[in-house]
């Protein structure tokens, strides 16, 4: 037999992750960080603390999913999984991937990529992960950049990124 306000208990848990993910983005700025010429992506600090915090959470999930009943050994399995590769992800991109650009290049620095410059003449293609609810660009040179709508001055790239399109389709 259920107990009373359990199965509300899913709805809370989806109430209060929807906050997080909305105050991650409000209180994102739309102006990147300028050192002289050059604009800086950087991830702001809920989004820093989320990606910290998200470690540790998921140790318990994994724990939690260790537990779970039988029939329910696949179910668990994805959730964890997603939680791991989350696990892996978010902190990798918040603390360790360096984006910038100025007017004319991209910079890129990450532990797997190392580090790259390339002219905004080499952009390949803007698109947008469903999967991963991100923009992305690709610069030859660089690659794939996944361009969250959580970072410091993501709505200033995408304008930027518009213009430079239209200029490399003349």
């Amino acid at each position: 037999m259920e107990e009373a306000g359990s199965s509300i208990s899913p709805i809370i848990s989806g109430l209060i992750g929807g906050l997080i993910a909305t105050l991650m983005v409000v209180f994102t700025k739309s102006k990147s960080e300028r050192v002289g010429d050059v604009r800086q992506l950087t991830f702001g600090i809920f989004f820093k603390a989320f990606s910290f915090l998200l470690v540790p959470f998921t140790f318990f999930i994994l724990y939690a999913i260790s537990q779970s009943y039988e029939g329910q050994e696949i179910a668990a399995g994805l959730v964890g999984l997603g939680f791991f590769l989350g696990a892996i992800f978010f902190p990798y991109q918040a603390f360790f991937v360096e984006f910038a650009y100025d007017d004319e290049n991209v910079y890129f620095k990450s532990p797997i990529a190392g580090e790259k410059t390339a002219s905004w003449k080499k952009l390949d293609k803007v698109g947008y992960s469903w999967l991963l609810q991100a923009d992305y660009i690709v610069v030859d040179g660089i690659g794939k950049i996944w361009c969250s709508n959580m970072l410091q001055g993501f709505e200033e790239l995408m304008e930027f990124v518009a213009k430079v399109e239209k200029i490399n389709e003349s």
